[in-house]
């Protein structure tokens, strides 16, 4: 029985450092990022995106529980942080007008610690933020453009 037991406590430790090795080869910095164009002048593209009031309107990831702070504003960049849950991620909307079309880029940078469950977890960002990413960024440009 004890000769049992010993091969377990061995096993699980021995699987518990493999699952930490790998996750080492896991980044430290994750950026789930989004873009889109929009045929409209910045101007009419910036406040909608300063202005976290406006969000209501097209951010589908801005919603009660999470605490969105602007950080840094001007017709460029907008940063924020966004804390929900003890965890703190930075956000942020980089406008470049080009041509006749103003490009929206939204992401999300995620600091991860060592932990091999944050690093495995790290894996679902994309399937967790992107869409939902894509869906307001759509949003954002019918409101913008005024199509349904």
């Amino acid at each position: 029985m004890l000769r049992v037991v010993k091969l377990s406590v061995i096993s699980v430790i021995v699987i518990f450092v493999i699952v930490f090795l790998i996750s080492l080869l896991f980044p430290s910095t994750v950026r789930i990022s989004r873009a889109i164009n929009i045929e409209a002048e910045k101007q009419a593209v910036y406040p909608l995106i300063a202005d976290t009031t406006n969000w209501k309107h097209w951010n589908y990831l801005a919603r009660e529980g999470i605490s969105i702070e602007v950080l840094r504003s001007d017709s460029n960049l907008v940063e924020t942080r966004w804390s929900y849950g003890g965890r703190s991620v930075h956000g942020s909307f980089r406008l470049e007008k080009i041509g006749e079309v103003t490009v929206v880029q939204w992401y999300f940078d995620f600091q991860l610690k060592w932990y091999p469950w944050e690093k495995f977890g790290s894996i679902t960002f994309e399937d967790q933020f992107g869409k939902a990413m894509e869906t307001s960024l759509t949003k954002l440009k019918n409101l913008v453009t005024n199509s349904p």
